[in-house]
């Protein structure tokens, strides 16, 4: 069974791509809130639902309106299956249960001509409504149609007779003339109110017991009309985000131009672009290698977040894919250090470790590392990483492991190497720097006139920082600063070029000092 924790779910993007969804009826609401992932033997309901969906997409341009018309319908529904359930243990509702009931039944009454106007175009798989005329019936015996709810005096002869008394009474009562003549009123009529109280209650008592025959039949439309709605908020995010209907596989999974919901929208934001990542994994350890900040972390969760997307019921997001159904999936990454367990960094992976890989080995698993082992010292990291690489290739399992250590990848079944960084210019990289010796840090040396000047700029500014005039966090928040007590503003401030020190010094300092030599 698979289980993601809320803090892996906002660190894949799962999270992001739930709150994009807006669930219209309080069924299906608890199901996006209650999200649940199909495991292998599901696969024929896991593919029924994948069909609906890719169906609901395709049909979104034709039937927008429609969709917005059954999406209102929705919103107006309230979440009666408590007092339904009564209704069938034989409790007696009230007036507001029922009120709430004969609601519920009016919105499944006038959704029903919309589904069958969406299903003609979809042609849905395992969905219906029954019919809720007859319910409806029990709550409104003289078919006024109302919103409200009234016990009508045609209820019971009973009840007729006592508010054709109490009516009789209330009319005395406006004309008389004398206190003692109004007493005696007030007291028949408190008598008659009492009777009318009990005579609903005996009404309403029936009415329950007549709904309760229908119960199971209603509740399921509850459950469908949830269903309904998450199928529509789910076609919604495919056509938004270019959602595929995947092959399933039973071993290999292939992801071509897959992307990451949350990281679009964010670069978007910035008027920038996701670049898609493709990936082809087969069963074993594959190594994803490359510099800091290359991609190899974003990719894999990127991976992860697609296999949870097809395992929950989503289009995933790429251009076309081929996956399998996975019995676990487990993500060990970011900072594992625990202060309440008294465990270092590097205990905590180990320990994470252990207990992920005794769930991995109970089926065919998803296991993904970032940078494992990269809370020790690099020799010992790299060998942990190498004999962590060679075992998983023997477990039942797709394993994705990123890494910078050097010689992991030749142990794995498969290696890809991140690209990064694009369209480089080296050469005016070169001018910017100003770079002339071998080591290509010469003017960036104290003993040259250049090297002497930005010394002069970074002093001050040093300076300016620690004495807490300037903000450093502030500052460098671009730069992904992490807090100003470990200083990686200072070496962000030393390796910046000539000119753009030059134009940061100015715009905090104020005019520079001249350059000499």
């Amino acid at each position: 069974m698979i289980s993601i924790k809320f803090e892996e779910r906002e660190k894949i993007g799962l999270q992001y791509a739930l709150e994009t969804l807006h669930g219209c009826s309080p069924f299906g609401q608890e199901r996006i809130r209650r999200l649940r992932f199909y495991a292998p033997e599901e696969r024929a309901a896991l593919e029924e639902e994948l069909y609906n969906v890719e169906q609901a997409a395709n049909a979104a341009g034709e039937l927008k309106d429609v969709y917005n018309k059954l999406m209102t319908g929705l919103c107006q529904m309230k979440d009666i299956r408590n007092s339904l359930r009564r209704c069938a243990a034989g409790e007696t509702p009230d007036h507001v249960e029922l009120f709430e009931i004969k609601g519920y039944l009016q919105r499944l009454d006038g959704m029903r001509p919309l589904f069958e106007q969406i299903n003609a175009v979809t042609h849905f798989k395992g969905m219906t409504f029954h019919e809720v005329k007859d319910a409806l019936a029990v709550l409104d015996p003289d078919g006024t149609g109302s919103r409200g709810f009234y016990i009508p005096d045609s209820a019971t002869a009973k009840l007729k007779e006592i508010r054709s008394a109490k009516k009789e009474v209330e009319e005395r009562l406006f004309h008389a003339q004398t206190d003692a003549e109004k007493d005696d009123l007030r007291l028949k009529r408190t008598r008659l109110c009492g009777e009318e109280d009990a005579e609903e209650m005996h009404v309403r008592r029936a009415m329950g017991a007549a709904l309760a025959p229908m119960v199971d039949d209603l509740l399921a439309d509850a459950d469908t009309a949830g269903r309904l709605d998450f199928i529509i908020q789910k076609a919604l995010f495919a056509v938004r985000y270019g959602g595929v209907r995947p092959e399933l596989t039973e071993r290999e999974l292939e992801l071509e131009d897959m992307v990451n919901p949350e990281l679009c929208d964010l670069l978007a934001e910035q008027g920038r672009r996701f670049v898609p990542v493709s990936i082809r994994l087969e069963p074993g350890a594959t190594v994803i290698t490359g510099a800091n900040m290359g991609g190899k972390s974003v990719a894999m969760k990127t991976v992860a977040l697609n296999v949870l997307l097809l395992q929950a019921g989503f289009l995933v997001c790429a251009k076309k894919a081929r996956m399998p159904l996975f019995s676990c999936v487990k993500m060990l990454f970011d900072d594992l250090q625990s202060i309440q367990s008294g465990l270092s960094g590097f205990g905590s992976e180990i320990v994470q470790f252990q207990k992920a890989l005794a769930e991995v080995e109970q089926g065919y698993s998803l296991f993904l590392l970032d940078e494992f082992a990269r809370g020790t010292n690099p020799d010992e990291g790299a060998v942990i990483v190498q004999a962590v690489t060679r075992y998983l290739n023997g477990v039942d399992a797709i394993s994705l492991l990123t890494t910078h250590y050097d010689k992991v990848a030749e142990y794995a079944r498969m290696h890809y190497q991140i690209i990064g960084l694009r369209d480089i210019d080296p050469e005016a990289i070169r001018r910017e720097l100003a770079v002339t010796s071998e080591d290509g840090w010469e003017h960036f040396r104290p003993d040259t006139p250049e090297g002497a000047y930005r010394q002069k700029l970074l002093d001050k500014l040093y300076r300016f920082y620690i004495s807490g005039k300037g903000d450093a966090a502030a500052d460098f928040t671009a730069e992904r600063f992490p807090d100003a007590d470990n200083y990686y503003w200072k070496n962000l401030l030393r390796t910046m070029p000539t000119p753009k020190l030059t134009a940061f010094y100015s715009a905090r300092l104020g005019q520079p000092p001249k350059m000499e030599g």
